[in-house]
């Protein structure tokens, strides 16, 4: 709150989140058929949520978040400890962190998501949707909102979120030939960022090498942060 008692929001920069396909989902060539569909499932979305009251957390606002997502998140938090909240966010953006220890997923972007890539087995969503949080978590328990880390290149610190997820993944036993093809699209050269350094992530082979990493780290039993990726990774 500000000195005046009213609350203060803190401007939302997308976070270059897991799997930030936002270029690659406005820019593509949709099929008339795939974008009704998409449209669809976004205005269900829009129905099914509208009634839940929104409210502020960490400087956005959301709403509380569906069981199945609390459920991930929660999973997710009894391997690291990490105490995060998970809600809704309001507007329709990625999947992303913020500071304050919240990480926010929008079910009409996800649903988008999910079509666009023509994934149809409920197992494979699954596991995406924990890699995709799991990303988001390893956000907050490498403090990347610090000063010391917000001076790190942005595609250290994803790269660095992807191996955490891949870690994450590891410890909870969920298999990543399955996702690898769809995580692979989150790369550079498919969402625009080899134009915007501030936004770049890795192109897809450094994405998959670093989520693999992760969970070669964890399979060894190493620790999750063994050393910093380097070019070669």
């Amino acid at each position: 709150m500000d000195e005046n008692g009213k609350i203060r929001l803190t401007p939302f920069r997308p976070w270059p989140a897991a799997l930030v396909l936002i270029a690659l989902l406005t820019t593509s060539a949709m099929g008339s058929a795939a974008a009704a569909g998409a449209l669809a499932l976004v205005q269900n979305s829009r129905a099914t949520t509208a009634s839940g009251a929104e409210f502020v957390a960490c400087g956005e606002y959301v709403r509380r978040a569906n069981s199945h997502m609390k459920s991930i998140v929660s999973t997710i938090d009894d391997v690291w400890g990490a105490h995060v909240r998970v809600y809704q966010s309001v507007a329709m953006l990625p999947p992303h962190a913020r500071p304050g220890g919240c990480v926010m997923y929008n079910p009409a972007y996800l649903r988008l998501l999910l079509e666009h890539l023509m994934i149809r087995d409920s197992a494979v969503v699954d596991a995406m949707l924990y890699a995709i949080m799991a990303h988001e978590v390893g956000h907050e328990m490498h403090d990347d909102f610090s000063p010391q880390r917000a001076a790190l290149p942005s595609e250290t610190r994803e790269l660095e979120a992807d191996r955490f997820a891949g870690y994450t993944m590891q410890r909870l036993n969920l298999g990543l030939d399955n996702i690898t093809p769809y995580y692979s699209l989150a790369g550079d050269e498919f969402t625009g960022a080899m134009t915007r350094p501030s936004s770049r992530h890795g192109e897809s082979m450094r994405r998959t090498n670093a989520l693999r990493k992760g969970w070669e780290l964890g399979e060894w039993n190493q620790p999750e942060d063994y050393h910093s990726l380097s070019d070669d990774d």
